[in-house]
């Protein structure tokens, strides 16, 4: 894969996206779109280097995680409230990191990834939680991902310990593998795409198809259904970081992927990449609504808050 702006070719192999939630990583912080390129705004300066954003379907409230704790805003983003993580469970820490964030929209289960207190599950959109992870090492959860064919099955990556998966929605876990090889895993996200793997193993009428994610400190890393080993996109240097990325739930070729120099997007399962634009750079947070997946949300290290009513095409500050 070989690196060009703003076109990129992507994977060794095919490889398709779909995201989940999406969240992640870096200095970031929030924003929405609208208009071709990005205009208006605000900044919310205070909630830098932000991890996750989610939006809740019911009201419309926003969910974010920063480095900082989290927050809670529910004037569409506009102010940022710092809350506590309510939980009966000792071993949750109140003022945790919330990492990362998958939605479980069949049985309306929201996930997240923390920082010191492992991975937790509430079933009121955040307003109180439980820990859901039976069977994994570690507290530090920087990568998690739901495959969207089967909400059952969900993966996360545990910082020093590895890759886990679970195909009871989150009840008990396993060890997979090690996860990528480069250990600075920024977050996860899965791409449900019938790939030649997929094929030969005449998997096409599974939902264990397709690709699991992860945006690294040294490039987009990448390992097919069968978690057979992890691979490394040629298209995109190992020098560079990928602060987040987040598949498109109407089209399963399609992802948004975050690097230093601005938002990109691949329409044709990760052989392209195009630049959708370089004015969006070091965005850590990208999120699709659930009621809306046309719109999505995205988070900026200087503290922006933006979002796209096509899919990520055009942006504009909030």
């Amino acid at each position: 894969m070989k690196s060009k702006t703003p076109h990129t070719s992507i994977f060794a192999n095919p490889l398709v996206v779909l995201l989940i939630i999406v969240i992640v990583v870096g200095s970031a912080v929030f924003f929405f779109s609208q208009n071709k390129g990005v205009s208006g705004g605000t900044t919310n300066s205070k909630y830098e280097h932000i991890h996750s954003v989610f939006r809740n379907p019911t009201d419309e409230s926003i969910l974010m995680g920063a480095h900082t704790g989290a927050f809670k805003s529910t004037d569409n983003g506009k102010i940022f409230e710092r809350i506590q993580i309510e939980s009966s469970d000792e071993y949750v820490n109140p003022d945790d990191k919330l990492m990362n964030f998958a939605y479980d929209a069949t049985n309306k289960v929201l996930f997240a990834g923390t920082h010191d207190s492992g991975l937790l599950k509430s079933s009121d959109f955040g307003a109180t939680w439980e820990k859901s992870d039976t069977g994994i090492d570690g507290r530090d959860i920087h990568g998690l991902a739901m495959n969207p064919l089967d909400p059952s099955r969900i993966y996360v990556y545990s910082v020093g310990y590895g890759l886990y998966g679970t195909d009871d929605g989150g009840n008990e876990w396993y060890k997979m593998d090690d996860g990528p090889k480069n250990p600075q895993v920024n977050n996860f996200t899965y791409m449900p795409t019938i790939t030649k793997m997929d094929t030969n193993a005449k998997r096409e009428n599974s939902t264990q198809i397709g690709y699991l994610l992860a945006a690294t400190g040294g490039g987009l890393h990448y390992s097919y259904a069968c978690f057979c080993g992890w691979s490394v996109s040629e298209a995109i240097p190992t020098s560079e970081t990928i602060y987040s990325l987040a598949a498109d739930p109407l089209n399963q070729d399609a992802m948004l992927l975050a690097r230093k120099d601005g938002l990109y997007q691949t329409t044709d399962a990760g052989e392209t990449f195009d630049l959708v634009s370089s004015e969006l750079k070091d965005v850590g947070a990208l999120w699709f609504d659930i009621e809306n997946p046309e719109m999505v949300f995205a988070a900026t290290n200087d503290g922006e808050i933006y979002t796209s009513e096509d899919s990520g095409i055009t942006w504009s500050k909030n």
